[in-house]
């Protein structure tokens, strides 16, 4: 079998999940749901989960071989991506905790089962199918489109990796921004504002808590956090779950929050918080 081949079919499988989870993915959510972390229509670990299907499962002669080949292989393959990318990216994309016999959220009984039938519909209902529409590509043709394929896959990792990175670096800044220095900053304000407004200092922390204040400059460093987001880096948090940290976790989810604006909303959300904050302050 040839490596060009197996690599078309790869491309094929990937967006053919894509193309499932994104309607069972928008059907559950009753709204449009583009899923996967790439920026193009294709989910890679259903395609190579496929690709090894029918590579390592075609010899199999009993269908209950491959139900059980496809379910254990499905489970180390989910396993082994969800850790890689976390604890590259420190993010999630799928989370099974809330499922039964999980196993760290990133595997789960259930799923397994359905990716092992998912692996019989692919060995004995699709493959014959993409067999027929590879085959009657020359070669020459074949290798052209596993370059071209090869090329945009290449570039949407690359930018979508350098996204997440970047993105990891904005949300290492915005908690570092929203923890420096904040006790003596809260010091200052409170006194500050007992100077200008002639109050004692405990009635002045009795209507503006520490948390209170810790809020408004989180909220101050979120809106400044998504005002500097490029769309690539904005759509990578979009198609995240959530972060493992509990950090990031906190800003990155309401950072999403802010995301479901319009990107010019998120200055009109800061003086909102803004304005908010200081009518809480006079009242």
């Amino acid at each position: 079998m040839h490596v060009v081949t197996l690599f078309i079919w790869l491309i094929l499988y990937s967006i053919l999940g894509w193309v499932y989870e994104t309607i069972y993915c928008s059907i559950k959510s009753l709204k449009w749901d583009n899923r996967g972390i790439l920026l193009g229509p294709y989910c890679p670990i259903y395609g190579v989960g496929a690709t090894l299907d029918v590579l390592l499962c075609s010899g199999f002669e009993n269908g209950w071989a491959v139900f059980f080949a496809c379910m254990a292989g499905s489970a180390v393959l989910e396993y082994a991506t969800s850790y890689g990318m976390e604890r590259m990216f420190h993010a999630v994309w799928w989370d099974y905790s809330h499922l039964p016999l999980n196993l760290h959220g990133r595997i789960c009984l259930p799923c397994s089962v359905g990716f092992g039938v998912a692996g019989l519909i692919v060995l004995y209902g699709i493959q014959p199918y993409m067999e027929r529409f590879t085959i009657w590509m020359p070669q020459n043709l074949q290798e052209l489109a596993a370059l071209l394929f090869m090329a945009v896959f290449a570039a949407d990792c690359a930018l979508t990796a350098d996204s997440l990175m970047q993105l990891n670096v904005k949300l290492e800044a915005t908690v570092q921004a929203i923890d420096a220095q904040i006790s003596e900053k809260y010091d200052a304000w409170i006194e500050n504002s007992r100077q200008n407004l002639s109050e004692g200092l405990a009635a002045l922390k009795d209507k503006i808590s520490f948390e209170d204040f810790r809020e408004h400059r989180t909220k101050e460093e979120i809106g400044k956090a998504i005002s500097n987001l490029n769309w690539l880096q904005a759509r990578v948090l979009k198609s995240s779950i959530s972060f493992r940290p509990p950090a990031y976790h906190e800003i990155g989810s309401r950072m999403k929050k802010l995301l479901s604006f319009h990107k010019g909303t998120s200055s009109q959300e800061e003086d909102s918080c803004q304005r908010d904050f200081h009518a809480d302050k006079s009242n």
